[in-house]
């Protein structure tokens, strides 16, 4: 059942109807009845409305029953893969050498949130061409019991683990990580389980033994065999799956989009990272030593007996948990004893949470949805469970977790821009010129220029503010800096710079997205002069981006700076010594919202911590704080108060705060009234303002 035919079904079962669903939302009924008969597909955002709506999880509305598979195993399925299905362990060369790890896993930080970062850039690189919106999909899952002695043996743990036990029998880090893993698994009697899934991508196309997909993929280590303007270039972000296993294993799972031997569905393969070992002469049979790196499959017999691609085989599937949901095309991968290398998170719930955060913090700009409310260029979900049961479950939002950036790219892409900061939500665009240098080799080409889209929007002040965040065609966050030299009293504010096929597609768009693409290390996570751009480009490369960065700030300096005094008439020290009559109050200055934290409680109400900066003045400050739900495709809603309670320099008189006289800022808490609210609580995010009272005459 696809989404539209879910929402079509719960509308019809609830007696709702398609206007007061359109209301609801924010968006026309004929965007609703497009959504019904699956011509569009709302975006994360409106589909966390729509849940909201009906009352249903979003998680449910956009998959479906995830991991609530109703399919059997056929028992000669089962009977033939245990038969036929092997692992083939890499002899060590005969000249004695030793590789005691794959050096690419320790090519940069390892950690759940790069996990993350890595695995959905790969997601977003392979999506299929033409395919709007590529799902990606995060699951966790920890099995214990009966679940986990039927796994094991399935993927045949008996005869890998003499393996696992001599690697484990050194000083190297990563025997370190196989010693702790393997004490674990004993004593704690569980396995925690990540799987990796794509779909609308290209999946794991490409023969067994020579260049494609699979290759790069499967058995060649730094080979990223992508097109030019990937986000990935170095083949190493597929090594950070094999790091965040304990035991180097990741099983795989592969619906292809193009056939390979007259096969498209169920490609599966294992792999295991393992470094150089040894068995003894009873464990080993012949021979003893072990390059370290294995595959499971099935045995080909032409070649050795080393394992190839396994096909079709939906029993293996099911039981190793990479049975694939659709049949659309794409990749599952299985990471075996999942964990964390930072060792920061040790549980599924808070795994979940760090992989939810990096998603949100490092892809927002391509979950926002396009112009016409069409979903972005990716969505993502995040679930967990525990022996068969869910735990958690989320739809990542960009709008949730960044609304004040979604809504600036959103602003951008409705052509609704600004040319200065005038009212809260303005979105200003400036063109920031990139010299692209002549590059001499592989598809070379003259200098170009190239202009990039910096975008800029006032902030709330937090510790995101006054940050400015670069990306291009991927739309991966590849850095975000703190922009430095603000002239006093700038507004605080949130940046973003679309550059290379990220600003759009002409020649020099693309030259640009493959320039700053050779410039940024293996990380991806900034532009400077590496290896690849001193190579391929004619010298000026290094002063390009260093004008391109400086460029940008400056640009920034001049957006948030406001306006200066007017000095046509002498400067002020002049005019205070020669000032006769009592200055003026500046009537222009309110009091601001300076903060408000707070979440929805257990009662589905919004309860609000709200800090508010006062200018200073003798009167005392009388405002009521203005509470509503932010709507990305519409305007604010508003919202009532349940109950304002003062904490600090102020009272509270029904929905009027009145300040202590003198006070610069004022504390109060709020609770929102759950039976004003336009949709969950859960689902919106809460906007406060105050409105100001005039100073009464006496």
């Amino acid at each position: 059942m696809k989404v539209h035919e879910r929402l079509d079904q719960e509308l019809s079962k609830q007696g709702k109807t398609q206007a007061a669903l359109a209301e609801a939302v924010g968006v026309s009924s004929a965007t609703v009845s497009q959504w019904r008969s699956g011509t569009k597909t709302p975006s994360a955002t409106n589909m966390m409305k729509v849940a909201g709506f009906l009352g249903v999880q979003p998680s449910w509305l956009s998959y479906g029953e995830l991991g609530a598979t109703t399919k059997t195993v056929d028992p000669k399925q089962r009977d033939a893969y245990r038969r036929e299905c092997v692992w083939y362990h890499r002899p060590a060369p005969q000249d004695a050498g030793r590789e005691l790890g794959n050096a690419a896993g320790f090519a940069f930080h390892g950690g759940l949130s790069t996990l993350g970062r890595e695995t959905c850039q790969n997601i977003l690189d392979e999506a299929q061409p033409g395919q709007p919106t590529v799902e990606a999909r995060y699951t966790l899952i920890e099995v214990s019991g009966v679940r986990l002695d039927n796994f094991l043996e399935a993927i045949k743990f008996d005869d890998l683990k003499p393996h696992l036990e001599a690697a484990a029998d050194s000083r190297q880090k990563v025997a370190a990580v196989i010693r702790r893993g393997l004490t674990a698994l004993a004593d704690d009697g569980r396995l925690i389980l990540l799987r990796v899934e794509d779909y609308g991508a290209k999946g794991l196309v490409g023969p067994e033994y020579d260049d494609g997909n699979y290759m790069a993929v499967v058995r060649n280590i730094l080979d990223s065999f992508k097109g030019d303007n990937a986000g990935g270039s170095y083949g190493l972000g597929k090594s950070v799956m094999w790091a965040c296993s304990q035991f180097g294993m990741v099983l795989i799972n592969s619906t292809l989009s193009v056939a390979q031997d007259g096969k498209r569905e169920g490609r599966y393969i294992g792999r295991l990272e393992l470094p150089w070992h040894r068995l003894t002469a009873a464990e080993a049979g012949s021979p003893e030593a072990y390059a370290g790196p294995a595959w499971f499959g099935e045995k080909d017999e032409a070649r050795g007996g080393v394992t190839r691609s396994y096909w079709g085989n939906e029993a293996l599937a099911l039981d190793t948990y990479l049975a694939r949901d659709e049949e659309e095309p794409g990749t599952s991968f299985l990471i075996v004893g999942a964990y964390d290398p930072d060792e920061r998170f040790q549980t599924i719930e808070e795994m979940h949470d760090e992989l939810v955060n990096a998603l949100a913090a490092n892809f927002w700009p391509a979950m926002v949805e396009r112009a016409g409310d069409d979903p972005g260029m990716m969505t993502a979900l995040v679930r967990s469970e525990r022996n068969g049961v869910t735990i958690k479950s989320d739809l990542v939002d960009p709008h949730s977790y960044t609304p004040a950036k979604a809504r600036m790219l959103q602003v951008h892409r409705d052509d609704l821009t600004v040319d200065s900061l005038e009212q809260p939500g303005d979105v200003v665009r400036r063109r920031i010129t990139l010299e692209v240098p002549k590059r001499l080799s592989d598809g070379g080409h003259g200098s170009q220029q190239h202009e990039a889209v910096l975008l800029v929007t006032e902030a709330d002040e937090d510790e995101t503010a006054n940050r400015v965040a670069f990306l291009r065609g991927t739309h991966m966050v590849i850095r975000e800096e703190l922009v430095a030299g603000l002239r006093m009293g700038s507004r605080t504010f949130h940046a973003v710079v679309l550059a290379g096929l990220a600003a759009g597609d002409e020649p020099a768009d693309k030259a640009a997205d493959r320039f700053l693409r050779a410039a940024e290390p293996p990380a991806h996570d900034d532009w400077r002069v590496t290896p690849d751009v001193s190579s391929s480009y004619a010298r000026g490369y290094g002063t390009a981006l260093r004008d391109f960065k400086n460029e940008v700030r400056q640009a920034i300096r001049e957006i948030v700076g406001r306006p200066t005094r007017d000095l046509s008439d002498g400067p002020d020290a002049l005019k205070e010594l020669l000032r006769i009559s009592p200055p003026t109050v500046d009537t222009t200055k309110r009091p601001r919202v300076k903060s408000a934290v707070g979440k929805p409680d257990a009662e589905g109400r919004w309860s609000l911590d709200v800090r508010v900066s006062l200018p200073a003045r003798e009167a005392p400050w009388r405002f009521s704080p203005v509470l509503r739900f932010g709507t990305e495709s519409g305007a604010a809603i508003p919202v009532v108060w349940e109950e304002l309670v003062p904490e600090t320099k102020c009272t509270v008189t029904g929905d009027v705060v009145v300040a202590e006289a003198g006070a610069r800022e004022v504390r109060f808490r709020g609770t929102s009234k759950a039976d004003t609210h336009p949709v969950d609580a859960s689902l919106a995010t809460a906007l406060v303002d105050v409105r100001v009272y005039k100073e009464t005459s006496k």
